[in-house]
């Protein structure tokens, strides 16, 4: 019932303003209004957030500690989680081998078969590799195959790579 008043009111004080004919008592009318209106709708979304926060399985402590966020942080937190992780490229999976070689950490051999896939290898290639290479370039007879000379500076000097059936040392 006192809602219903409030909003009789609102109404009353723009009608009022609007019939003054002062152009500026009816915008500061109107934009009383359009303060009024976002404040609920603010607390609205305040409150919808609260509940779903109540409602999750986080500890107690969390969920006060979010509970006393702004409503910005709040939104910014909730948008943060809902972002999908960037699908890696092509790029990605060869910096990462790139990285590891260049750190001297050995390869797995889930990184062996990333490396395989990566540079496109056939499967007497990849064999080839299994049976004799240990994939750190470590000699003329046993390099690492790149694709392009880009990716060779990537690799620390002494190592042997091969490039386009052309076998040489980083430098």
């Amino acid at each position: 019932m006192a809602n219903s008043f409030q909003k009789l009111a609102d109404i009353l004080n723009i009608e009022t303003a609007r019939l003054s004919g002062d152009p500026r008592r009816l915008q500061i009318a109107s934009q009383m209004q359009e303060q009024k209106e976002l404040k609920q709708a603010t607390a609205q979304s305040e409150a919808e957030i609260n509940k779903a926060i109540d409602e999750s399985n986080l500890p107690e402590s969390q969920k006060r500690l979010l509970k006393a966020l702004s409503l910005r942080e709040k939104a910014a937190l909730f948008l943060e989680t809902q972002k999908p992780e960037k699908e890696k490229t092509i790029a990605d999976y060869k910096a990462y081998l790139a990285k590891k070689k260049k750190e001297g950490i050995p390869l797995t051999k889930e990184d062996k078969d990333l490396e395989a896939y990566v540079l496109n290898l056939s499967s007497f290639e990849r064999y080839a590799r299994d049976i004799g290479d240990d994939g750190q370039g470590n000699s003329e007879t046993n390099p690492i195959i790149l694709n392009s000379e880009e990716e060779a500076e990537s690799y620390p000097k002494g190592t042997w790579v091969n490039v386009r059936g052309f076998t040489v040392q980083v430098d």
